[in-house]
């Protein structure tokens, strides 16, 4: 039987994860830039999304007219991965797209125009073990197995190393653990068996895990970055080019002004929650609430220069992980862009 496409966007909500003009890629804060008032009359905005959190983020921004209210007229691509939306965005092929924020900070390093205006959500994924298990902290997995969902390139395993070394003392989760990589099912299964002893797990097996009881939560990944940093880690951003941004500032601030609607819409809107939840056919009755702890929570709702400031901190704290070579050497100057918001 086939998902209709409003089951789709739900369902790919749980697959999941900086643009300026100034230097030392900081935000600018310097006021609004000219023409950034509210939009006089329709304009289009040709929009990219992968599966995710951005994926309903856009379903409901339509569904409950906020693009409209902003006088948007939305164009939404969607890619299935995302390297092809990262390659539109620096190819202006669509004129916004929900982006990671290491690919934007590569392509700007290598000399493509890419910026970020707005923040859009932190990683919801824990870490977790057995209840029966004798790692009582994330600090004992020195020496121990730790199954892997993403592998050791993605974003969240990246922060995750960020989160070990600084509030649980472990250096190099590549290198004081031993990674095993996998799918969820797969880690969690040899999490059961005993294989290994701990699972860093993806939205959806995160929230499964929760509701199972079978399992004890080590790091609550954003929640262990924001206690020691101060600062949700947001890692998918909303991107556009600095070609676009200077001909079109209004329409970006329209689109940041939708995004804040949106977003608050989600946090408060139970019914969203429990339609989801029957979609993904978790029938568990505390479903829909776990769910709006897990994801709702992790929306940003504030782009300001506090937050550049974070996202540029976040960067500095990558490059060791990732590595300057692989990665950047330093955060790109103009990366990020604060002063495009006025009141709408």
């Amino acid at each position: 039987m086939k998902c209709s496409k409003v089951m789709r966007r739900f369902l790919a909500l749980l697959g999941v994860a900086s643009l300026g003009l100034v230097g030392c890629g900081g935000g600018s804060d310097s006021g609004a830039a000219m023409g950034c008032g509210p939009l006089a009359q329709p304009q289009t905005l040709q929009l990219g999304v992968n599966p995710g959190a951005q994926d309903m983020v856009t379903f409901v921004m339509q569904e409950q007219g906020f693009d409209k209210k902003h006088n948007l007229n939305l164009e939404i691509s969607e890619f299935q991965n995302p390297s092809a939306l990262h390659s539109a965005i620096g190819q202006r092929t669509v004129d916004v797209g929900f982006a990671g924020l290491t690919a934007m900070a590569t392509a700007r390093e290598q000399g493509r125009d890419t910026m970020i205006f707005d923040v859009l959500t932190s990683p919801s994924n824990v870490i977790v073990t057995r209840n029966d298990s004798n790692v009582h902290s994330l600090s004992d997995l020195k020496g121990r197995k730790l199954g892997v969902f993403g592998g050791r390139t993605s974003a969240t395993f990246a922060i995750a190393s960020i989160v070990a070394k600084e509030k649980y003392g472990i250096q190099s989760l590549d290198k004081d653990v031993q990674l095993i990589e996998g799918p969820d099912a797969a880690v969690l299964g040899l999490l059961d068996e005993g294989n290994i002893d701990a699972a860093l797990i993806g939205t959806t097996a995160t929230v499964q895990a929760l509701l199972s009881g079978k399992y004890r939560v080590l790091s609550d990944i954003s929640e262990d970055y924001q206690s020691k940093f101060g600062n949700l880690p947001g890692h998918v951003l909303a991107a556009t080019t600095d070609e676009y941004a200077e001909k079109n500032c209004g329409v970006l601030n329209a689109f940041s002004a939708a995004l804040d609607d949106t977003v608050a819409f989600i946090q408060h809107d139970e019914k969203v929650w429990s339609d989801y939840a029957a979609n993904i056919k978790l029938t568990d009755p505390r479903a829909p609430a776990t769910l709006r702890e897990r994801v709702a929570s992790r929306y940003i709702p504030e782009w300001n220069q506090a937050q550049a400031d974070a996202e540029a901190a976040l960067i500095n704290q990558l490059i060791p992980v990732l590595g300057a070579d692989k990665f950047v050497p330093a955060v790109p100057d103009g990366l990020f862009r604060v002063d495009l918001r006025t009141a709408q």
